[in-house]
């Protein structure tokens, strides 16, 4: 995960991009939130990297972005798309599917 941070950081230069996992490992989202807070960004943008909504996120995610969001007011926190609902996602499996240096 924290590879392909790197990899989208490099590539979205003006933007933070932070790993957040939701079990067993940190940061939590919690911590990235809080710390967000305390340097005193306003907008974070949640990029969960799920393939749907049931599941972490309507049951796990939602919630706790909601309880985050009571709690740190002057953070608005976007919760986007999970990754395999996206209208790219399906597009992007073709891509990674045929392309020839991707080994098998």
């Amino acid at each position: 995960m924290e590879t392909l941070a790197e990899t989208v950081s490099a590539q979205m230069p003006s933007e933070e991009i932070r790993v957040a996992f939701m079990q067993f490992e940190g940061p939590t989202l919690t911590d990235v939130v809080e710390e967000a807070a305390q340097l005193g960004q306003t907008t974070l943008r949640l990029f969960p990297l799920f393939m749907a909504s049931a599941g972490h996120v309507d049951k796990d995610l939602k919630p706790l972005v909601a309880d985050l969001a009571r709690a740190h007011p002057a953070v608005k926190l976007e919760l986007m798309t999970p990754v395999g609902e996206d209208d790219l996602f399906p597009g992007l499996i073709v891509e990674i599917a045929t392309n020839p240096s991707t080994p098998g």
